[in-house]
């Protein structure tokens, strides 16, 4: 055999060996590399998470990507708006991290920020083109979480850039009846300049005329009524806005439900009036007040009842009998 015949076995083992570390090293350089911006990542999200602009920019001067998003979905940008980090959050739109990227519950950074009441926040992300209208899983807008919590601030920003007020929700909720329901007097103004819609019903038939009624809210019904809500508007039953004031004995709701033209007398589903319902829970100045205004205490429900039969209080009993029920 010729020298070089005997050599290349040998050659092509070395240069095999070669190869082999080659790749070693190379897969080891990957991981490595891996490894690292595995950590930077988690350490971006933590800085946003915290507020701390400083790492923030570091990373981001270090190649990170912006727009990573947890296994949640959340991005640096969602975090920080979501905890009220404001440096972090100016600093990450501008390095022009996407304004309206969800997480897998479809909240957007501005739903975040406007549900957690940080005013400067949606300012900036509106400011940046954010999207007022993009909805969750659940239908819920920054509008609908703005109004729940009475932050008025943020309800006028997202109005002033076209939030559409009528938008409704799984359950069919709007803005408004969120905000009726919990006696936010300036932001049921806020919408209804807006044009919102006073009659909207949700998913049980409830209008927010009925909401805040339900929920003793006087102001509220006054403005809502003023706006041509309807005051015999039926839910879920056939309950009324002025029956279910009976309930709890909103006086003040009652009256301003008569004057705007209430039927008195109108029954749900039950045959129970509104008369019927003050009776039973035990409200004896509604009862009272109902009389006054010429309720009919002879009327029976569906189970063959007056107001009367349904009666426990005394006071409401002899007003009853007064009255001339049988």
């Amino acid at each position: 055999m010729k020298p070089l015949e005997r050599m290349l076995p040998v050659f092509f083992t070395r240069l095999r060996r070669l190869c082999l570390v080659g790749t070693l090293v190379w897969f080891s350089v990957l991981a490595t590399s891996a490894f690292a911006d595995a950590d930077n990542e988690i350490d971006f999200l933590k800085a946003a998470l915290t507020g701390d602009a400083a790492v923030v920019e570091k990373l981001l001067d270090e190649h990170v990507k912006i727009d990573l998003q947890n296994p949640d979905g959340f991005t640096a940008l969602a975090v920080a708006a979501q905890n009220g980090h404001t440096d972090v959050v100016k600093l990450l739109l501008a390095r022009e991290a996407t304004v309206d990227l969800a997480n897998i519950q479809g909240g957007t950074p501005l739903l975040l920020a406007a549900k957690n009441g940080h005013g400067i926040i949606v300012d900036a992300l509106l400011a940046k083109g954010a999207d007022p209208n993009l909805q969750d899983k659940n239908g819920l807008t920054p509008l609908m979480l703005a109004a729940v919590k009475g932050y008025a601030d943020i309800v006028a920003a997202l109005l002033k850039q076209n939030a559409q007020p009528d938008l409704q929700s799984g359950n069919q909720v709007t803005a408004l009846h969120l905000a009726a329901q919990n006696g936010h007097l300036e932001i049921v103004k806020a919408l209804l300049a807006k044009g919102a819609k006073p009659d909207l019903q949700d998913v049980n038939g409830a209008s927010a005329l009925i909401l805040a009624a339900l929920s003793g809210h006087v102001s509220v019904v006054e403005t809502l009524l003023a706006h041509n809500a309807q005051p015999d508007l039926k839910a879920t039953n056939d309950f009324t806005a002025l029956i279910l004031a009976a309930q709890n004995g909103h006086l003040e709701i009652i009256r301003l439900l008569l004057d705007k033209g209430a039927h008195i007398d109108m029954q749900n589903q039950d045959g129970v009036t509104a008369l019927m319902w003050a009776a039973l829970h035990e409200h004896a100045e509604t009862v009272e007040l109902l009389l006054a205004r010429g309720a009919d205490a002879t009327l029976k429900s569906a189970s063959d009842k007056t107001a009367l039969d349904i009666a426990k209080d005394p006071a409401i009993i002899e007003l009853l009998k007064a009255a001339g029920n049988p």
